[in-house]
């Protein structure tokens, strides 16, 4: 295996096996092939495409535009007649909403993003649909991340209440103070963003100290 030429063969076969993955809904091989070539030589470090959705138009198809699915990037390729190519693209947490819509012979997926919307259509409907469920999986992934954050940001701007019980003992809130930190808490509670068993200890430590 530390044979350079075991190594590249190794790994000219795996892209085979990936563009003949493609070539099974119905993709043109060739056209495949030039635009992972293209692609991946401007992938990042770590950067793996998962799956290419090409443009198949009625006429005029030699060179069509893809869709390109990354781990890290949605990116979308428009090659012209001469070899000349153009990117767009855009980093998975950037990608706000993604829908597909399929008509008699073509697909059409619409991207909603940061950086503006954008329309990749005559997708052939089989690959349209596989690029959607990665699409899919990809936003829930992002929007289960911005909760988290939210949920980070939300605590760290509560103002100082600390869910975990303190080391050392803390004067008890007087008055209103105790009344507004206790009414924070519920409503941290009833946000999700603290269990019922957080809240109960808070609770009982803020009124122990009273």
């Amino acid at each position: 295996m530390n044979n350079p030429e075991s190594r590249t063969e190794l790994f000219e076969d795996k892209i085979n096996e990936f563009i003949e993955r493609l070539t099974l809904d119905n993709q043109n091989g060739p056209a495949l092939r030039r635009t992972y070539s293209k692609i991946s030589k401007m992938l990042t470090s770590n950067e793996k495409i998962e799956y290419i959705a090409l443009q198949k138009k009625l006429f005029f198809n030699i060179f069509p535009d893809a869709l390109v699915l990354t781990n890290r990037r949605i990116i979308l390729v428009h090659q012209g007649i001469f070899g000349t190519i153009e990117l767009w693209d855009v980093i998975w947490r950037e990608l706000s909403d993604a829908q597909l819509r399929l008509g008699i012979f073509r697909a059409t997926i619409s991207l909603q993003t940061t950086k503006g919307d954008k329309v990749m259509d005559w997708l052939l409907k089989d690959p349209a649909s596989r690029a959607y469920a990665i699409l899919q999986e990809q936003e829930e992934r992002t929007a289960e991340e911005r909760r988290q954050r939210s949920i980070e940001e939300t605590r760290a701007a509560a103002g100082g209440v600390v869910i975990s019980t303190p080391a050392a003992p803390e004067s008890a809130p007087a008055g209103d103070d105790c009344v507004a930190v206790l009414k924070q808490l519920k409503e941290m509670l009833d946000a999700g963003l603290i269990t019922q068993g957080e809240f109960e200890a808070k609770r009982q430590a803020i009124l122990s100290r009273l």
